[in-house]
């Protein structure tokens, strides 16, 4: 297994990964994260992965889908496990700005 070596951190019993979108390919429903030193993450989202994206007028977060993503959003996402090549499952995700 490779290894991973991100910024992680524990709320609660969730894993949470913070960083930008700089690729984001909906059709195979993955996404390459870039943390803010620069390591870059490959994460896939299952069928059920909750997606939170900002709501323009009151700023708050609302439900959307992978759709509403885009390429330079910086994001939140829980992980729900780590495949052997590294890549990371997300059970949701939630634009931080």
């Amino acid at each position: 297994m490779s290894e991973l070596r991100c910024l992680i951190f524990k709320i609660g019993v969730k894993t949470m990964i913070e960083g930008r979108i700089k690729h984001l390919d909906v059709a195979n429903r993955s996404a390459l994260i870039v943390e803010g030193n620069g390591n870059e993450i490959t994460v896939n989202f299952a069928l059920r992965t909750n997606v939170e994206v900002i709501e323009d007028e009151t700023v708050g977060l609302m439900g959307g889908e992978l759709e509403d993503l885009e390429e330079g959003y910086e994001v939140e996402f829980e992980v729900a496990s780590i495949n052997e090549d590294g890549s990371i499952i997300c059970d949701s995700i939630a634009c931080v700005s």
